[in-house]
């Protein structure tokens, strides 16, 4: 399973930096952290750092036509659309992750922020 997430512009790989990061980039790093656990495989692609991949892939190549860059963030699963316009919550990955159930986040990583 893997789970593709193409975002906007980010000042660094996660996004999570500065004096006063994003809450909610910082709850997106602990759900990767959950799905690195249950063997989701992960990858975060930011139009400024990553363009060619949002070319290459026609799924995110044709949501862009369609719909412009401002509906950033795409969510896919396996090359599936699952969510536009947000980052997916744990609750709405379970839905579709079965693997996801029973597993816990690390709060001695980045859950101590959240």
């Amino acid at each position: 399973m893997k789970l593709e997430i193409f975002e906007p512009s980010l000042c660094c790989d996660s996004g999570v930096c500065g004096p006063e990061p994003d809450k909610v980039l910082i709850d997106l790093q602990n759900t990767i952290q959950l799905l690195k656990k249950a063997d989701v495989e992960t990858k975060r692609y930011a139009i400024n750092q990553a363009p060619l991949v949002f070319v290459q892939n026609v799924v995110v190549r044709d949501f862009i036509k369609a719909n412009g860059p401002g509906k950033l963030p795409l969510v896919l699963l396996d090359n599936q659309i699952i969510k536009t316009g947000g980052y997916p919550t744990i609750d709405e990955l379970k839905a579709l992750i079965p693997d996801l159930h029973g597993i816990e986040p690390d709060t001695k990583i980045l859950g101590i922020f959240s």
